[in-house]
């Protein structure tokens, strides 16, 4: 990606690298799933796509929803390394309960992946501790889409996802 690509409005990034892939507003439309209308105005900053649409549009677009949105490519890892390719992340939860109690699961993302594809995730958090109720706790966590965690971190999303803080309890799901 050019420097200049920081330069453009999001519009302008999604018409040039749409343009980049070979690829017509309508084409992408369909690909998409919405109305070529929908692309163009996108395209001419007149709106902008749907957050649950930018994992696959950046996918489409071929470069990270950071890169989609700000025109920069994703930052190596503090390493000084490239980022983590797909087979070899681990998706961490980190549960930490008022009363001391301390839960951690680590999966490879590619069971994570599986996991969320056949609706085999879910987490229980019923700690006493905190100002939210077990029934708001439970909502809450129902309410974890693991299928869009999945597709933003196909897309190029690292570090955390999900960060709820509860007077002290704590629920913690990233990437490493």
């Amino acid at each position: 990606m050019n420097e200049s690509m920081k330069e453009l409005s999001l519009g302008q990034r999604i018409a040039r690298l749409r343009r980049a892939q070979g690829l017509t507003q309508e084409a992408l439309s369909e690909m998409i799933g919405v109305t070529p209308q929908a692309v163009s105005k996108w395209e001419n900053s007149q709106s902008c796509p749907d957050i649950m649409t930018l994992p696959h549009l950046a996918k489409l677009l071929n470069v990270t929803i950071d890169t989609l949105l700000t025109g920069e490519e994703p930052a190596a890892a503090p390493s000084g390394q490239p980022v983590r390719p797909l087979e070899e992340l681990i998706v961490r939860i980190m549960i930490n309960e008022q009363d001391g109690n301390r839960f951690n699961v680590n999966l490879p993302f590619v069971v994570f992946k599986l996991g969320a594809r056949f609706g085999m995730l879910s987490i229980t958090w019923n700690g006493s501790g905190g100002e939210t109720s077990a029934e708001e706790k439970a909502s809450i966590l129902a309410s974890l889409d693991f299928g869009t965690m999945v597709r933003m971190i196909e897309s190029g999303v690292r570090g955390k996802l999900v960060d709820l803080d509860d007077d002290g309890e704590r629920l913690v799901i990233w990437t490493e």
